[in-house]
């Protein structure tokens, strides 16, 4: 299962790098979109890292951090409050 073990630490690199490009838009989205998807397949598998570490959880809570954070900030840029 060391593909699986490395499926779960790719959502880890996934939500981390989109943490670094979140203000690229499109980009930063689709990465964090990806990692959590990653990472729920492998909470639904059960994918445990060598010494049980569960990658998956955190792979998952830090790309669901990341969306939030990307679509929140996106629509605070929307508000018309420049027009004031």
């Amino acid at each position: 299962m060391p593909i699986a073990r490395g499926a779960a630490s790719a959502s880890i690199g996934l939500g981390f790098f989109a943490m670094v490009v979140f203000w690229w838009y499109p980009f930063g989205l689709i990465l964090s979109s990806v990692g959590f998807l990653i990472g729920l397949f492998c909470l639904a598998r059960n994918v445990r890292g060598l010494h049980g570490e569960n990658h998956a959880l955190i792979g998952t809570t830090l790309c669901a951090i990341d969306v939030t954070t990307i679509l929140t900030l996106t629509q605070l840029i929307k508000l018309p409050i420049w027009n004031l």
